[in-house]
């Protein structure tokens, strides 16, 4: 493990934490249940702006993703301390006991398979990327959005306003991702930045309006915590078979 391993996972435990802290102070506020969960889910979600500092994919493994997953697995079991505590109250909160769980299983199934060379797939960086982005960023503020100004309801409760919410948030966040990466990828800070793929500026609007319609549509029609687990899964699919 080398010293920008170390940076890295801080930076990482420091966005969980922020994430968790901000969660609270917001039910402190009065906001409800719903609101502080995508707190967590969209704060969380911005590991993927360090996540490619990593110089090899276990080490986000062992020290961030499989302990956090295996926490959020005993906060979603009844009758444990973990389960008993805030952390337990908001996973099981709205009937979205698992929602959390699966959302981290898929960022280990992202780093498993796509993350680097070695991995099952190979490397497929950004593709793997843009669907943490449409899972986190995309869900998680279309549903803030639907919440907010949803009126005209399309299917399973959702709203066309959400739903036009998570293509907006997918393709805005998938875009600023690819050609933040784009360029640090070829002017790298500090030689930190150990995956390389540089997207041009006119396939990225393709990729990202691709991801956002997928976002969209995936998110609308399936109900549960189970987007968590379909949509980007589809997502990085999808942009590899078009080759991202």
């Amino acid at each position: 493990m080398e010293t920008q391993d170390i940076i890295a996972l801080v930076i990482v435990y420091l966005i969980i934490g922020a994430a968790l802290v901000l969660s609270l102070l917001a039910e402190k506020k009065g906001w409800n249940k719903d609101a502080t969960r995508k707190i967590v889910h969209i704060g969380v979600g911005s590991f993927i702006w360090i996540w490619w500092a990593f110089t090899e994919y276990w080490i986000m493994l062992a020290f961030f993703a499989i302990p956090f997953e295996i926490i959020l697995i005993l906060a979603a079991i009844p009758g444990n301390p973990v389960s008993n505590s805030k952390l337990g109250e908001l996973s099981s909160d709205k009937g979205h006991r698992w929602g959390l769980v699966f959302y981290v299983a898929t960022i280990i199934i992202m780093v498993v398979c796509f993350n680097s060379s070695e991995c099952i797939f190979g490397a497929h960086w950004m593709a793997a990327t843009i669907g943490i982005v449409a899972m986190t960023r995309g869900d998680g503020f279309g549903s803030v959005i639907g919440k907010k100004y949803g009126k005209h309801k399309i299917i399973h409760g959702k709203s066309l306003e959400g739903t036009i919410g998570v293509f907006v948030a997918t393709f805005i966040s998938a875009m600023v991702m690819m050609m933040l990466y784009s360029f640090l990828f070829q002017n790298p800070p500090f030689g930190w930045f150990v995956n390389a793929q540089v997207v041009e500026f006119l396939p990225a609007l393709g990729y990202a309006a691709v991801a956002g319609i997928l976002a969209a549509v995936l998110e609308a029609v399936c109900n549960g915590d189970y987007d968590n687990l379909v949509m980007p899964s589809c997502i990085v699919a999808v942009l590899i078979l078009l080759g991202l």
